[in-house]
């Protein structure tokens, strides 16, 4: 179950699956059988997906940071998860709310930290507020709710 392969771990394949209910279904056994979600950035690979059944691939997100995958993690070419799936541009702010909502609930989430192009999350997210401005404005109230001062926009 925890094998390398290739193209990634058995998680990871099972995440890239084009059948969003075997997707599910397989990445969930995998989990329940004890898959380790800290190698090959399963989220990032899930959310990285151009086909999603957001509906019922929301609660897999919130199994994967349950089970320990880094919300924050940064890669090269991705930034964090939610650059990642943010980047989705042909995907709109209503259709990923499943997936935002999931996102910005976790206290770990951190906003203020350097992501894709060595800006903040934050920073890219405003950059793409012309298709990303619900999250924009969803990711400064969050900040604000957690007590935490929103930068201007430039920094």
């Amino acid at each position: 179950m925890n094998h390398d392969h290739e193209s990634g771990t058995t998680l990871v394949l099972a995440l890239t699956n084009s059948d969003t209910t075997q997707r599910v279904a397989i990445a969930n056994r995998l989990l329940d059988d004890g898959a380790d979600v800290s190698r090959r950035h399963p989220l990032h690979v899930l959310l990285a997906r151009n086909e999603h059944d957001f509906a019922a691939e929301a609660p897999l997100v919130e199994r994967l940071l349950d089970a320990g995958v880094d919300v924050n993690e940064v890669l090269p070419n991705d930034g964090t998860p939610l650059e990642t799936l943010a980047a989705r541009f042909k995907f709109s702010d209503v259709t990923l709310t499943p997936f935002y909502d999931v996102l910005l609930a976790r206290p770990d989430l951190d906003l203020l930290r350097h992501g894709k192009n060595g800006r903040t999350v934050l920073g890219n997210l405003r950059k793409w507020s012309a298709k990303r401005a619900e999250l924009v404005i969803r990711a400064e109230q969050t900040l604000t709710d957690r007590g935490i001062p929103v930068p201007p926009p430039g920094q």
